[in-house]
């Protein structure tokens, strides 16, 4: 196994489903802890289960960042305390490995685009 598929093999995404009138201080939480990036998509979906409420009650943002192993678990725990109202339905997070990177513009497949820095203590 090379250097690189190791260094690669090492990168999470953290996915979070937040409520949208929270993203700001999920924002701001990400951002005082290190993290030089995120995607956000705005999401609107009618909840299922015991619970149904109209679609304008539950819009939600779904957040993406990757970040080195290393950091994930204050990367989530940011997103936990910043996301959190204390009530049903605040979102969820996801975490996954990253296999693989392929840079579309240059084709490169070397990871060298993922520079991600070490998150601040």
């Amino acid at each position: 196994m090379s250097i690189i598929r190791t260094r690669i093999s090492q990168l999470k995404k953290v996915e979070a489903e937040v409520r949208k009138d929270r993203f700001a201080e999920v924002d701001f939480a990400l951002k005082k802890i290190g993290v030089p990036g995120l995607t956000m998509v705005e999401e609107e979906r009618a909840g299922r289960g015991l619970w149904s409420y109209p679609v304008e009650n539950v819009k939600r943002v779904i957040l993406t960042v990757v970040v080195d192993d290393s950091g994930v678990k204050r990367v989530v725990e940011s997103i936990r305390a910043s996301a959190s109202t204390t009530s049903w339905g605040d979102g969820r997070i996801v975490v996954s490995s990253v296999d693989d990177v392929l840079d579309i513009g240059s084709r490169r497949c070397d990871g060298s685009e993922l520079t991600i820095p070490s998150l601040s203590a």
